[in-house]
């Protein structure tokens, strides 16, 4: 293995947040808190890499504990708590995604689907059904409904593992989209070419700095382009295969603050 990089030469730190950063009971320990905090110390900019959607990232900041940098949407957004503002990086081509949607019905007529447009979300009542929540609001056909701000498809097939979609779904795509999962039980269509990396190297653009001056943390397949990308890539235990694989490093799980753990022996917290 190669040895880690000089603590004195990294400037930001990303990590993924569910599975990677947060325990026990969803939350982000204390022990976790207190290590992010040295971050602010040292001027570190951390950056949360999440596939969760802006809405849902409003809490994450009050969660570390210290100001967070909010790549959101797998990297295809960037999004300001303090002032609800969001920046789109890439969106799907509208006709592309109207393709795939009804290509993969035909192929697939129980598949369900649902939208990431800017700051809206557009679900089909059978995808609302198999995420088991309320299914009111639900459309019949998302197709019709998608405008040219849909940054994010996400397909679920019924009784199919996200690796088993993920299988079925990639040889429809021919390059129209990148297909992501977190290990939940869809996948995510986003525009071609954008991931974790793609956010992270417009951050990188805007600070002036190089790929390998960040440190990233992650815990499943849409985490993979991240670690590849930065200067060191580690992941958490509980990983899926393939990240375990990309990464520079593996960490404890984030159930025993792997992330803390790394950030004290690599920071020399005492």
């Amino acid at each position: 293995m190669s040895p880690r990089p000089d603590p004195k030469s990294i400037v930001m730190i990303a990590s993924d947040f569910d599975g990677t950063l947060l325990g026990n009971d969803r939350e982000v320990s204390e022990r976790t808190r207190t290590a992010l905090s040295r971050l602010t110390e040292l001027q570190v900019e951390f950056v949360v890499a999440t596939g969760r959607p802006p809405r849902y990232c409003d809490s994450i900041p009050k969660q570390t504990g210290i100001p967070t940098t909010l790549l959101c949407a797998n990297g295809a957004v960037l999004h300001n708590a303090a002032t609800g503002e969001t920046r789109q990086f890439a969106t799907l081509d509208l006709e592309d995604a109207q393709d795939l949607v009804s290509e993969i019905r035909e192929i697939y007529p129980d598949a369900s689907f649902c939208a990431e447009m800017g700051t809206d979300f557009v679900a089909e009542t059978r995808w609302l059904e198999l995420a088991s929540r309320e299914a009111d609001g639900g459309v019949a056909n998302l197709a019709p409904l998608l405008d040219d701000r849909v940054h994010k498809l996400l397909v679920n097939l019924p009784d199919k593992q996200p690796d088993e979609i993920l299988d079925l779904i990639s040889p429809l795509l021919q390059g129209r989209a990148n297909a992501l999962h977190a290990g939940l039980p869809f996948i995510e269509l986003m525009p071609p070419g954008v991931d974790k990396a793609f956010g992270l190297a417009h951050l990188c653009e805007e600070r002036q700095i190089t790929p390998d001056q960040i440190i990233a943390f992650g815990d499943m397949p849409n985490d993979d382009a991240m670690l590849k990308f930065v200067g060191w890539g580690v992941a958490v235990a509980n990983a899926h295969t393939s990240t375990k694989a990309v990464a520079d490093e593996v960490a404890d799980s984030n159930l025993e603050d792997g992330v803390a753990k790394f950030l004290e022996d690599f920071l020399r917290i005492r």
